[in-house]
């Protein structure tokens, strides 16, 4: 996976800030946490809904600044996806396109009970902040591609099953205009809130919702509007071979083939975009999370035991040790 200088920078930021209000803690209890859900996303191939539903799990340590706010880490991964032949839509299903990505995300965020947990055992709770996620949206190939390979006469460039990572070959033209790839890695904003059920000192659960605001379109390898035609295909496809760019040629043909995947009514390939849009520019995709977590106390700062007894007495916590100790104003 690779990162930018600029953003692993700003991941260490993130992990001294984390640090620093690590030392001014006052309530100073770390938690493990782990959840199992769903993933999904919107997007072009979503159609204006929420796409197929898809795994995700997560892991993570939390940290008590104070009795209702803490400082979250989760390593996450998901699975996205989308496919057009599955649409009721005739329009949507002939565009014929699809998409795979897993993601891998690190994330830094805040966590606010909304009410307090020292109080109660069910507590609302809300969530956000920064995460760094790695997708890479890839297909495979459909028997439909390998007669559209056939018609383009580059027959035997691609195979039946053959798994295609999108963003190598430049769907959208990449590899002709010169506009450059889009980023593998990026940051996102994810806001959440969730519901978590105390079942004892040690041990809390609890399902929470989460929605990530992208700053991308190509989630899905489509943003475009429109279609790169065959004449511009066959343009830089020459201009590779006459340059003796065996790899360059290769990938530009798999672009041609995975770009314009269109079909009649009958599901046969149609060769010519004819203006059909591919995508919307305007609008950024976005994926969302559902999932069951657990959250296990480990230990406090001075290294003893977070729960039970090495709690100070107090109306909130009767079953502590101990009494605070108030100096005296009159004797």
């Amino acid at each position: 996976m690779k990162i930018k200088f600029k953003q692993l920078n700003y991941i260490i930021g993130l992990f001294l800030v984390f640090l620093i209000f690590n030392n001014a803690s006052i309530a100073q209890y770390y938690k493990l946490t782990t959840a199992f859900g769903v993933s999904n996303y919107q997007g072009d191939l979503s159609n204006g809904f929420i796409s197929e539903i898809r795994p995700a799990a997560s892991l993570g340590l939390t940290y008590d600044l104070y009795d209702n706010f803490r400082l979250r880490a989760n390593l996450s991964y998901l699975q996205v996806g989308a496919d057009d032949s599955k649409s009721p839509k005739a329009s949507i299903k002939s565009r014929n396109l699809d998409f795979k990505s897993d993601i891998i995300e690190l994330a830094l965020m805040g966590e606010i009970d909304i009410l307090n947990s020292q109080d109660y055992t069910l507590v609302p709770y809300v969530f956000g902040g920064p995460t760094i996620y790695h997708f890479n949206p890839y297909t495979t190939v459909k028997q439909t591609d390998i007669l559209e390979a056939n018609n383009l006469n580059i027959a035997g460039v691609v195979k039946l099953g053959q798994k295609v990572y999108l963003h190598d070959i430049g769907t959208e033209g990449q590899l002709i205009n010169g506009m450059g790839k889009y980023n593998l890695t990026q940051l996102n904003i994810q806001l959440g809130g969730g519901l978590r059920y105390k079942i004892s000192e040690w041990v809390s659960v609890g399902y929470e919702f989460s929605f990530r605001k992208l700053f991308t379109d190509h989630l899905d390898d489509v943003s475009s509007r429109n279609y790169i035609t065959s004449g511009g295909w066959n343009i830089a496809i020459n201009q590779a071979a006459a340059a003796g760019n065996v790899n360059r040629v290769k990938l530009l043909e798999e672009g041609e083939i995975l770009a314009w995947r269109t079909l009649d009514n009958k599901g046969v390939p149609i060769l010519s975009p004819n203006g059909r849009p591919r995508g919307n520019p305007d609008a950024n995709d976005a994926y969302f999370s559902s999932q069951v977590r657990l959250n296990f106390t480990l230990f406090s700062k001075s290294g003893r035991n977070s729960v039970g007894n090495n709690k100070l007495f107090s109306p909130r916590n009767p079953s502590g040790r101990g009494q605070l100790n108030c100096p005296k104003l009159f004797y």
